[in-house]
């Protein structure tokens, strides 16, 4: 649970400067205790106290990390019942515009909250029978504050609002008396119709006079400078709102937790955020990503990158977290469906037609559709969008992206759209940090470098060792005995990346220092990272009996797959072995054995087969029908053969996938169908190569073309050839040769 601490000096500030008639603060300041009902009654007070005029900015000055949930009661009461409270909107709308230079939420905001509602001039719309319907409060807002706000929502997002609202009610208003309101409908105007200064003013001096003219401006000079200070004054005042992450047993005056705020919001790491999905009762948070310290700080930074709708890139080494933040920042976001988030893979063979979309066959000849690609859908759709490896994206694909993020509109060239970025839309990418000479670096001569003036960078380090132990004790409780010796195994083999010094820094021009050389283990292959410890840990926990002998054998022996199965080099193998077993105490010459004589058995019952540490459940029919056909076939098991099979056991019964790496005829097809053929399993295999296409695996539309009616009858077409009718038949063959049917194959 997350604890939010209201500053109490805020609280106490805003009482004194509220009036008497208003002022329900100053009960439960008096309180040493609060309860969740009083807390609750708090927000409520600041959400009405917001809808003032004259405390608005007061209120978003010393609760500003509140105001989105503030937002959202407010929105709350307005919609009640399923009908508008239209005096309500108006005072919101008014509240909300003096917002927008200020709050980073209320331009989000309040495009999720117009998408639903009525304009800001609603009252211009309603009949005499309909404005007398309308119940108003003591403090109905004036025409003059309602033209204003939506100046205000006009300056802010022209192309948003012009669109959205129909402004015909507004021509009327040009000819009433009051000057603020024909001032400010003109302007409205002027911007709706895309009027030039010179336009604007001649448009201006045919509604109001000189005097008037400068009248406005004098007010519109006043309402900036009144901005900027108050933009200071937020910038300058103390944080009001603190978070930690300790469970609080006994909530005293001055806190309010995140069960506290509205169900439409989520307060992550201290930053409340906009829900996609309302928060249901008793629903839990999601408990796939353990909060450590550097955890927390990366999530903060990435939940104030959110709140701020900017595009981010998450940079660091492999195995660190970039993704996993991602999604979990997703899933307590409300984006838990696979279509909230799109994620791409990106290669240097990426194509800009899988971001863009491309057209694509119909049932009907000669018809295509547009199919459009996963970018856009996100940009049209306000979806959130992943790119992995944003450094290995080529050319075309960063000349797409590029428009996208300085002009937040998507070109698509060909069909002459522009795309305006929907509310919602949030730009996701990845770049992987490699290490080189004890510094990190990131990939030189990238395409990727044209982006980076446009990103917020979140750059991300590897976990200390004490917040590795963290991470393995709240994933695998039953191996909090032997922590410590896994992640010794661990440190060991990945050298000082996992040391107490600051990872999160990632500082490229510090100094190697000298280092021991029983401190760094220098071996080819892929650089190990988190997962193969978690991968590792996973399939040790299973069964764990830490007083059991054969435990330390299987410990071993899962490690030696996990971080050495990699490794082309015989003599690498047995090293990484060696020190292995020297912190399970295993000699090195059972290390050896296990490097260069073990061979694991294999037994074969009705139903199951066993395959060294690995039991395999067997499919009955299909066993005994590819046992039959495969009766001719014969399988050496050879020692490799036989560590292969097992390794591909284990594989198989975790649900890992598998790369098998090795020259022509090593034996790496052949150990997979003997397996499946044991096992009970029809295998499909799939040649690959360069003109491999992605219709291989997932399908396609494939063309043929009906010759029957040419070659039915070949005489026959001769001879009305020689008779002279060639156009007919030379027609119809064309249109039976270009129309060809469509059938999808898998």
């Amino acid at each position: 649970m997350e604890n939010l601490e209201v500053n109490l000096s805020s609280l106490a500030v805003i009482s004194r400067h509220v009036d008497k008639s208003h002022n329900q603060i100053s009960q439960y300041l008096s309180k040493q205790i609060w309860s969740q009902q009083d807390r609750q009654s708090i927000l409520e007070c600041l959400a009405q106290l917001l809808l003032e005029k004259d405390y608005t900015l007061l209120i978003a000055r010393h609760v500003r990390p509140l105001i989105l949930d503030l937002l959202e009661r407010n929105a709350e009461r307005v919609q009640a019942g399923g009908q508008i409270n239209h005096d309500l909107h108006e005072r919101l709308c008014v509240a909300l515009s003096r917002l927008l230079g200020i709050s980073p939420d209320a331009q989000a905001f309040a495009a999720r909250y117009f998408s639903s509602t009525p304009p800001v001039f609603q009252r211009l719309f309603f009949t005499s029978e309909q404005s007398s319907a309308v119940q108003y409060g003591p403090r109905r807002m004036k025409l003059r504050e309602l033209m204003a706000a939506t100046l205000r929502f006009l300056q802010s997002d022209c192309a948003k609002f012009r669109r959205l609202w129909d402004w015909s009610p507004c021509v009327s208003q040009l000819l009433t008396s009051d000057v603020m309101v024909r001032g400010t409908t003109a302007q409205c105007l002027a911007l709706v119709c895309h009027m030039t200064d010179n336009q604007k003013a001649i448009f201006l001096r045919k509604v109001l006079t000189n005097d008037e003219i400068l009248h406005m401006k004098m007010k519109a000079l006043e309402e900036s400078q009144q901005m900027e200070s108050e933009k200071a004054l937020v910038l300058t005042n103390k944080r009001s709102v603190m978070w930690h992450q300790e469970v609080a047993q006994k909530f005293t005056r001055g806190q309010v937790v995140s069960e506290d705020l509205s169900q439409n919001v989520v307060a992550v790491c201290g930053v409340v955020l906009p829900r996609m999905v309302p928060r249901k009762a008793g629903q839990v948070k999601p408990t796939n990503l353990v909060l450590v310290e550097s955890t927390c700080q990366n999530l903060r930074r990435l939940a104030l990158a959110v709140a701020s709708h900017k595009p981010v890139l998450l940079e660091g080494p492999i195995g660190c977290g970039k993704t996993a933040l991602v999604e979990f920042m997703a899933a307590i976001t409300g984006h838990m469906k696979g279509a909230d988030i799109l994620k791409v893979q990106l290669g240097d063979q990426t194509d800009s037609k899988m971001l863009l979309g491309m057209y694509r066959c119909t049932d009907i000849p000669g018809k295509f559709l547009w199919q459009p690609g996963t970018l856009t859908q996100a940009v049209s759709k306000g979806l959130w969008i992943l790119l992995e490896d944003i450094d290995h994206a080529p050319l075309d694909v960063i000349s797409v992206l590029l428009p996208l993020m300085e002009n937040k509109k998507l070109m698509i060239p060909g069909r002459e759209d522009c795309i305006d970025v929907a509310s919602g839309f949030q730009f996701f990418a990845t770049r992987r940090m490699y290490c080189s000479g004890g510094n990190w670096h990131k990939p030189q001569n990238s395409h990727a470098a044209l982006l980076d003036k446009y990103w917020t960078k979140l750059q991300m380090g590897n976990m200390t060792q004490v917040e590795m132990k963290k991470v393995l004790v709240h994933k695998y409780p039953m191996l909090t005995v032997v922590s410590d010796r896994l992640l010794d195994i661990y440190c060991q083999l990945t050298g000082e990346r996992h040391s107490e010094l600051d990872t999160n820094t990632m500082q490229t021009s510090t100094e190697q220092q000298d280092k021991p050389d029983d401190k760094i283990t220098s071996l080819e292959g892929r650089a190990l990272s988190m997962r193969d410890l978690l991968k590792w840990c996973e399939r040790i926990s299973e069964n764990f009996d830490s007083s059991s002998s054969a435990t330390a054998q299987r410990v071993f022996l899962e490690a030696l797959d996990c971080f050495s199965a990699m490794l082309s080099l015989p003599a690498s193998r047995l090293r990484m072995a060696e020190i292995i077993g020297s912190k399970l105490n295993i000699s090195k010459e059972k290390a050896q054995h296990f490097c260069q004589l073990y061979q694991p058995s294999i037994s074969l019952t009705e139903l199951q087969a066993a395959v060294g540490r690995a039991t395999l459940a067997r499919r009955q029919a299909e066993a005994v029908q590819l046992t039959v056909q495969t009766s001719n076939q014969t399988f050496a098991l050879t020692r490799p053969s036989a560590v292969l099979l097992e390794q591909l056991a284990v594989c198989v019964a975790k649900g890992e996938p598998v790369l098998l790496v090795g020259e022509t005829g090593t034996g790496k097809t052949s150990t997979v169908q003997h397996l499946a053929t044991v096992t009970g399993h029809k295998l499909r295999v799939v040649n690959m190569n360069q003109q491999s296409d992605t219709a291989d695996l997932l399908g396609g539309s494939s063309n043929y073309t009906n010759r029957v009616t040419l070659d039915q009858h070949p005489e026959a077409i001769y001879a009305d050839v020689i008779r002279g009718s060639v156009p007919y038949y030379f027609s119809h063959a064309v249109r039976l040769s270009c129309c060809f049917p469509v059938a999808w194959t898998s």
